[in-house]
């Protein structure tokens, strides 16, 4: 185990501190040791000893086997686990919400030109879109 959380090394000399950067570079290297463990979205901050692990992975089990190797090292005192599994649907559903389609592109371009023709607002409530006018233009000349 790590620093004050025991472990089978000695006890250091008095007034001994391990640097953050120290503790930051083992438990990074101790990652790459890792072939199967995928840490690419992920960060290590280390501040008086206390480490802090955030960003993302794919599989609950980077999550906790990441803390578990920075819980191993020497200095450590504490570990916050901040890491999010990442979801791909979350993702999609980020995108989507993000980005148009192409039909979406062009409808919500009319509506918003539409909207802003009246009155300058933002709302769309009540707009129509040019295809929609025209639909209803030929309807009203059929009759």
């Amino acid at each position: 185990m790590g620093g004050d959380v025991g472990g089978s090394r000695g006890r250091p000399p008095k007034g001994y501190k391990r640097s953050d950067e120290r503790i930051r570079e083992d438990i990074c290297d101790q990652i790459s040791d890792h072939p199967d463990l995928d840490a690419s979205d992920v960060e290590v901050k280390v501040q008086n000893g206390e480490v802090v692990l955030t960003g993302t992975v794919r599989e609950r089990r980077f999550k906790h086997q990441l803390e578990t190797l920075a819980e191993r090292i020497s200095g450590v005192t504490d570990v916050r686990n901040e890491i999010r599994l990442y979801r791909e649907q979350q993702q999609q559903g980020e995108a989507k919400a993000g980005g148009l389609s192409s039909s979406e592109r062009s409808t919500a371009g009319t509506t918003g030109a539409a909207a802003a023709g009246t009155s300058g607002g933002a709302s769309s409530i009540g707009a129509t879109s040019t295809s929609e006018t025209k639909n209803n233009e030929s309807r009203r000349n059929a009759s």
